[in-house]
């Protein structure tokens, strides 16, 4: 891989009971991109994301980030080198509050006189939870709880955020708004290796994006040649 990558997997295996959920895949995230995974279900990409955040144990292969191995580093380990995960489901704390929600994520922090402009800077670009911060999280919409999952990957001050599923199970008009707000943090300097069942909507807003099918890169290249690539046009993008 190029030493411009941040985050570098190479020929990575990953297996569970005997089963290869991953089976030598190899990808780059460079500083500053969007990168996208589509793929159907069951493809590998969640579990892509669980073991480059060390929930999932690796059986072959390297992941390397900022020129660091983090084979067998513990995931809270991964959080304070600058790698924060918004899992399926969101994993929102139901009861605490959507502040004390976004207090818990920044244990790994080393700068605490810059939390206030980093609360501000998640309530500006979600106005919403500004309204709804003393509200439990287990009492938001959907949509506020991506908000929300999606906040809380910022207070970390990860330099590298991986997305899972962002736009899963809310209105077309809030996908539209969380793949918008996606792109604005991107902007802003973060790193975001994304994975997302909309593929339409996620090749608008990524640099590049890799295709999985059945563990293994199918195809790989810029977005907006995978958006005209008719194999993709046929197979996630509705032809």
């Amino acid at each position: 891989m190029a030493d411009q990558s941040l985050l570098s997997v190479e020929d990575l295996v990953v297996a569970y009971n005997g089963i290869r959920a991953l089976q030598g895949i190899s990808l780059e995230v460079r500083p500053g991109e969007i990168v996208a995974l589509i793929g159907a279900n069951g493809a590998g990409k969640s579990t892509l994301l669980r073991a480059i955040s060390g929930l999932t144990p690796i059986k072959e292969g390297s992941i390397r980030f900022d020129g660091k191995t983090l084979n067998s580093v513990p995931a809270h380990k991964i959080v304070a080198m600058g790698i924060a995960h918004v899992p399926e489901g969101r994993g929102i704390f139901a009861n605490l509050t959507v502040l004390e929600n976004l207090k818990l994520a920044t244990w790994a922090r080393k700068d605490r006189g810059n939390l206030a402009s980093a609360y501000e800077r998640v309530f500006a670009l979600f106005p919403r939870l500004r309204e709804r911060k003393e509200q439990l999280g287990g009492t938001l919409s959907g949509g506020e709880q991506q908000m929300l999952a999606v906040g809380r990957s910022i207070m970390t001050q990860g330099r590298l955020v991986l997305l899972d599923e962002p736009s899963m199970g809310l209105a077309p008009v809030l996908v539209r708004d969380i793949l918008q707000t996606i792109r604005e943090i991107n902007e802003a300097g973060t790193t975001i290796l994304l994975v997302e069942q909309n593929a339409r909507q996620a090749l608008k807003i990524a640099h590049r994006a890799y295709v999985l099918e059945t563990g293994t890169i199918s195809l790989s290249g810029d977005a907006d040649a995978l958006q005209n690539n008719p194999n993709v046009k046929a197979a996630y993008l509705g032809g």
